[in-house]
């Protein structure tokens, strides 16, 4: 079948899909979802020529009229010769190899280093639809994958984007995530570059949490650079914090957290290869591995923590890296700041000032950025904190972080109170007398994204007392900044309804 090009202005995300007519469909006797393969005569190279894509099906009229086939805007920017009004053949294509792989994993089996790099490959030319990629994610989640897989799955999508060199010794530190208010990057990056280490900090923006690192340093400055323009500011500064969706690193990585996501599954068979891809892409050789304990984070036990730790540690082995794990407190926020501006502003405000605290952030920070100083060699063993809480101190980290934010477009000179919050603000105080016994991460992070978090910048909470904290009838212990008033009150209604995140001793244990 010959079909015109009608370009589509909108992109169809990394799946390669194209669309035609119900008409159309009918006749050539595909369903959506199912492959097909285009061949473009005007193209000069056969990568160009020919390609296959899934098929998606305008039921409506409303997109393409039959005798079009709509091209989205990603495709066009990816293939070559592709114009307007140009005739295309189109032909329903057969499953992949990769198919057949994915079915055996839904069985149970076990997948080779070839069928991995095979299934990768395909992910990545778009000869898989998402469906197959759910069913493979589903299968990973059901079946897990052994050390041999998690090593292939991670080398093979390392190789699917590129991969930086920023020298022999890099260093970095990653977060399985849990913690509101975890913003430990903004100091631990400018405290380890201040010692002479590289430390390329690549991160992404919050999904289901108020604010990713990538959103906070946003504050700050630009975080969105080419290739290019990262080689020039690590070269200069040795670090960076950036928002690594900008770079064509590891695209099969992203292509199966974009489907991950949607079906709220992050299995440790697709979490080990994920993150130790993303560092192997940086060029990383030595990192240390934040893993909060507690509940509502994905290792409520430390026996599971640990657990995690070493199988982590084995797989990272295999590729090259060297990795220390720590398994860190997650019963309340880090700090007192959650959501992109405020954890900024509290961040700058400790690295301006170190009596500024809070005590939690310090303590957190100078331990996991300690940890990299001694593997860097700046340290002995067990003095690696203490360096790290001087380098904060004195002041360096924060001129280092000056540095950063300048190498990446932003004002050096940013202080704390150029970071202004919602102009809406609600404040909530305690109803009784009591002791702080328990303060609830899950309200907190509820509260937030009501309030607008992670999309506002100038949205957050702001909690006062925390775990075994005396407070007095009438005290404040949380407030709230939003710019909108119906995202306040939808805020205020979650605090109402939930109690509220700070939870009072008492011989009491629930009203019923």
């Amino acid at each position: 079948m010959k079909l015109k090009i009608k370009k589509i202005s909108f992109e169809s995300g990394n799946i390669k899909n194209v669309i035609i007519n119900s008409k159309d469909a009918h006749e050539l006797g595909q369903k959506a979802g199912e492959r097909v393969i285009l061949k473009n005569p005007h193209s000069k190279t056969i990568e160009d020529k020919y390609w296959v894509s899934i098929l998606q099906i305008d039921h409506s009229n409303s997109l393409v009229q039959p005798g079009e086939i709509g091209i989205f805007k990603d495709i066009f920017n990816d293939k070559k010769y592709l114009k307007e009004n140009v005739i295309l053949s189109i032909k329903p294509a057969d499953p992949p190899d990769s198919f057949k792989y994915i079915q055996r994993k839904i069985k149970g089996g076990k997948l080779t280093t070839e069928e991995i790099n095979s299934i990768i490959s395909d992910a990545v030319s778009g000869s898989l639809s998402r469906i197959d990629l759910a069913a493979f994610i589903t299968a990973v989640a059901i079946n897990g994958m052994d050390n041999e897989e998690m090593t292939s799955l991670t080398l093979s999508e390392a190789r699917s984007g590129e991969i930086f060199d920023f020298g022999p010794e890099v260093y970095d530190k990653h977060s399985t995530g849990g913690v509101p208010g975890n913003k430990v990057s903004l100091l631990i990056v400018p405290i380890v570059a201040a010692a002479g280490l590289t430390i390329p900090k690549s991160s992404t923006r919050a999904i289901t949490s108020p604010s990713g690192t990538a959103d906070s340093m946003e504050v700050l400055a630009p975080i969105a650079f080419s290739p290019e323009e990262l080689k020039t500011i690590v070269s200069k500064e040795k670090a960076c914090i950036i928002w690594g969706g900008a770079l064509n690193t590891a695209p099969a990585d992203n292509i199966l957290i974009e489907i991950e996501r949607p079906l709220h599954m992050d299995p440790i068979g697709l979490m080990i290869p994920s993150i130790l891809t993303k560092k192997l892409s940086l060029g990383v050789k030595k990192l240390v591995l934040d893993i909060p304990v507690g509940e509502g984070t994905k290792f409520p036990t430390p026996d599971n923590g640990k657990q995690f730790a070493y199988l982590f540690k084995e797989i990272a082995k295999n590729v090259g890296l060297e990795v220390e794990c720590a398994l860190t407190l997650a019963h309340q926020p880090i700090g007192h700041a959650i959501g992109p501006g405020i954890e900024a502003k509290e961040a700058l405000n400790l690295l301006k000032d170190y009596s500024a605290g809070p005590n939690s952030l310090i303590e957190k920070s100078t331990d996991l950025a300690g940890i990299l100083l001694e593997m860097g060699g700046k340290a002995q063993k067990g003095k690696g904190q203490s360096l790290a809480k001087e380098i904060l101190k004195s002041g360096k980290a924060y001129k280092k972080m000056q540095r950063i934010i300048e190498a990446q477009g932003g004002n050096p000179e940013i202080s704390p109170e150029d970071i202004k919050l919602g102009p809406h603000i609600k404040e909530f105080y305690a109803l009784k007398e009591g002791h702080i016994t328990q303060v609830n991460n899950a309200i907190i992070n509820q509260i937030a994204k009501a309030a607008g978090c992670p999309f506002s910048k100038s949205a957050g909470v702001e909690i006062f007392r925390k775990q075994g904290a005396r407070i007095k009838e009438g005290e404040l212990i949380f407030k709230v900044y939003s710019e909108s008033q119906n995202k306040i009150k939808k805020a205020e209604k979650i605090f109402n309804a939930t109690g509220g995140p700070i939870i009072l001793g008492g011989m009491m244990i629930e009203r019923i």
